[in-house]
């Protein structure tokens, strides 16, 4: 039997998948069992395949008994593992979305206003002011402090949920708090890149949520009442996953993130009785499949090829990149715990709220990689601050978890 190279192509990919979901499962469970965040497994499962996937001998012909054969390519960064990863990040946001109630976020915006400001403007000043003292011009310098105002709260989403934190005030206030700064953090990229007039861009975010939440939650229950009209297995669920797959594609389209559309999906969605008919085949869905894809690949991308972190390389940049994630969890921690503590919240609140936005991901390096490809970083320069933002990720990647749990400890 002839094999082509798209079926090739396939196998390899379900090999990856399937060694990506058992090594996830085996090494959640054994830090669960010592009492670490399962999701911190399942990051040090991707460290090991990807470590292993970038062993030159994988590829390589191998000839026993005058038989050749060649073993498999793990390459946990291919286009097809990284496409169903991100997929597993949406599914994140969007069972938190359904998972959050729409009345307690609402209850928690003056918190989470305060909260975006304070994880805005300090990690910006202080990233401006270390960029400045490290010896790099100040258009370089504004650009290490837009890196650090960038929140990714998949890892702290994921850690609430683990602890049946999720839909509390402190959950809230991080939810919503992230989206703000994420939008934010959008604009005042455009605004410094020149790509678009901020006031283009804010307008095209404006129109996102006054299309797709407020509207979307006036005639929600009338779409969803189609799922139950189309008597076929599982019909309500693909309506819902439809909505929720086109809502995050019209944020993409709107220039708002698309995790952020993933979440408001869940959100209007979960705002309606019928979400209980979906939830637990949603979480089926995500939880035994996408979800533990992605915090694979996020622990792979440290061996991502041109972005690996060799000893060599981090000698290079060892005090910058210290010195942007101390700066990075300080800024998050002090700024976001003070708005969370002007709001009102408690003290220990407003500390969970600060570690709760210490994560840095997706926007930070699509940040840096704006700065790259518009000449704004280039050289040397571009590849140590790239270097350092992925060591930024990394590190608040795997230590918030720790940290979530030692704080929300009774």
């Amino acid at each position: 039997m002839i094999v082509t190279a798209f079926e090739l192509e396939l196998f390899n990919v379900v090999l990856l998948i399937a060694l990506a979901l058992i090594f996830a499962r085996i090494l959640g469970y054994l830090f669960d069992k010592l009492k670490q965040p399962a999701v911190i497994g399942e990051i040090v499962a991707g460290i090991i395949l990807g470590g292993v996937g970038s062993l030159a001998f994988f590829g390589q012909n191998f000839s026993i008994f005058n038989l050749s054969f060649s073993l498999p390519n793990l390459n946990y960064h291919s286009v097809e593992f990284s496409l169903l990863a991100k997929i597993g990040i949406l599914f994140l946001l969007f069972i938190s979305g359904l998972e959050t109630s729409l009345s307690k976020l609402k209850k928690m915006g003056k918190a989470s206003s305060f909260v975006a400001a304070g994880g805005i403007i300090l990690p910006l000043m202080l990233g401006i002011a270390a960029g400045v003292f490290l010896g790099f011009e100040i258009q370089e310098s504004i650009i290490i402090g837009l890196i650090l105002i960038a929140t990714s709260v998949g890892v702290t989403v994921r850690t609430l949920m683990d602890l049946h934190v999720l839909d509390t005030d402190v959950g809230a206030t991080i939810l919503g708090g992230a989206v703000i700064d994420d939008v934010l953090g959008i604009v005042l990229l455009a605004f410094f890149l020149g790509t678009d007039p901020p006031i283009f861009v804010g307008i095209k975010i404006a129109i996102f949520f006054f299309i797709f939440l407020y509207i979307g939650l006036q005639i929600i229950d009338r779409i969803l009442d189609l799922g139950e009209k189309i008597h076929l297995p599982k019909a309500f669920l693909s309506i819902s996953l439809a909505i929720f797959l086109l809502y995050t594609f019209f944020a993409d389209m709107f220039g708002v993130a698309g995790i952020i559309g993933a979440f408001v999906a869940g959100l209007i969605i979960g705002h309606t009785i019928k979400y209980r008919k979906i939830i637990d085949e949603v979480q089926t869905i995500g939880y035994g499949f996408f979800i533990p894809l992605f915090f694979v690949w996020v622990g792979a991308s440290l061996w991502m090829e041109g972005y690996s972190i060799t000893l060599s390389s981090f000698a290079a940049i060892g005090i910058l990149a210290s010195v942007i994630i101390i700066v990075a969890i300080v800024g998050k921690i002090v700024g976001c715990g003070l708005g969370a503590k002007l709001s009102g919240m408690k003290n220990r609140e407003s500390l969970q709220v600060g570690i709760g936005m210490i994560p840095r991901m997706e926007l930070a390096l699509i940040i840096v990689s704006s700065a790259i490809s518009h000449r704004i970083l280039t050289g040397q320069i571009a590849h140590q601050i790239l270097a350092a933002t992925i060591l930024l990720t990394i590190v608040t990647t795997l230590i918030t978890p720790v940290l979530i749990k030692a704080v929300f400890k009774h």
